[in-house]
């Protein structure tokens, strides 16, 4: 069993809240635990693994990954064969092309709104497995009702495309998904299978999500394949006289999201409403995320996204601090159109606190994938 420091144990993820991390550090074939900045500013090419912490407390080599600004990067070798950053932008993004039926058939649920309605955009913000997109949803009468008694204003919950990077991923990737399920039967040690399933997910989200291609003369400012598509979705959203009322969702890592995204000019009519979702015991949330990607394994099908384990304390923390940014963003906003006696979409923000109990069959998953029934 492999070791960090003396009397303590790491988890992959288990990332304090300033983002350092335990690493094994390898030199001349003498190795050595730090705890190190992460992402490291000075990138040392020593770094060689993380520490997972595995379900039954057991401490093993965790798989090489590398930082990105959605977390951790999996090994390259895994056997997944997707393609580069430098093809996947090659492909083309109309549409109206078959590829891309599933965007229209979420388009044909809603409807453009009609003459004399102000649209919205909305962005959740929380971590993985609190509800964010239950809100959305499937939430109560009672929870939609508080929050337009907040702000102050009805929002169209009935009528609203939900632009979520899952269904962009789970379309784009859809047979090396296929493929990582059917490698994951194959895999008899269910603390193997899981973590061969996290870390490849992982890779899967970073390609699709995070990688882009090479700067070049005729890409000069190049985008992730999700970035590029979400682009295009909200073009065909935000239309002139064909407007959609338009939610999104982001972990809250940062704030880009709602200083860049919701002060775009297409957005400029728009009402705005920004939610921080929080959970009321984050320890529900991992057991969630957990059993959540279990299910995907089980189900062959994506649920949500590949973030897990004490790593949602960050995501947690950063979340209340974006949401903190976005409270005077409103602020700020909303004064600059009052004192221009304009007539444009105001800004309006709201703090929901979950408090639900977590349902048996959530940790009974678990326990029967790690045979622990």
């Amino acid at each position: 069993m492999l070791e960090g420091p003396p009397g303590e144990l790491f988890d992959a993820l288990e990332v304090s809240k300033d983002m350092t991390a335990l690493v094994l550090l390898e030199s001349g074939g003498e190795k050595e635990y730090r705890v190190l900045p992460w992402p490291n500013p000075l990138k040392p090419k020593s770094v060689k693994y993380f520490i997972y912490k595995d379900q039954d407390e057991t401490v093993v080599p965790g798989m090489e990954l590398q930082p990105t600004g959605n977390g951790f990067r999996a090994p390259q070798q895994l056997p997944l064969s997707l393609p580069s950053a430098a093809e996947i932008a090659s492909w083309p993004l109309d549409l109206s092309l078959p590829q891309f039926k599933w965007n229209q058939d979420l388009l044909d649920k809603v409807r453009p709104v009609q003459a004399g309605e102000r649209p919205w955009v909305i962005v959740l913000m929380g971590t993985p497995g609190i509800g964010k997109t239950h809100l959305l949803n499937h939430g109560t009468v009672e929870q939609k009702e508080a929050v337009d008694a907040k702000i102050g204003r009805k929002v169209p919950w009935d009528n609203i495309f939900f632009k979520q990077i899952d269904d962009a991923i789970h379309n784009a990737a859809r047979a090396q998904l296929e493929k990582l399920w059917a490698e994951c039967e194959k895999i008899e040690d269910p603390h193997e299978c899981f973590r061969y399933y996290w870390s490849s997910k992982q890779q899967i989200f970073t390609r699709f999500a995070v990688d882009k291609p090479d700067v070049s003369e005729s890409n000069p400012k190049p985008a992730s394949y999700e970035f590029r598509l979400g682009v295009e979705i909200v073009k065909k959203l935000t239309q002139p006289g064909q407007l959609y009322n338009v939610a999104m969702e982001t972990t809250g890592l940062t704030p880009g999201l709602v200083k860049f995204g919701l002060t775009a000019p297409h957005y400029a009519e728009y009402h705005k409403l920004v939610i921080l979702v929080e959970m009321d015991d984050l320890e529900q949330a991992r057991t969630i995320t957990h059993s959540r990607l279990i299910r995907e394994m089980n189900s062959c099908s994506m649920l949500g996204g590949e973030q897990f384990g004490k790593y949602l304390d960050v995501i947690a923390e950063k979340a209340k601090e974006t949401f903190k940014v976005c409270e005077e963003l409103a602020r700020t906003k909303n004064k600059e159109l009052d004192d221009a006696g304009s007539g444009g979409g105001r800004w309006h923000t709201y703090h929901l606190k979950q408090e639900f109990g977590l349902d048996p069959a959530v940790q009974q998953r678990i326990d029967e994938f790690y045979g622990l029934r």
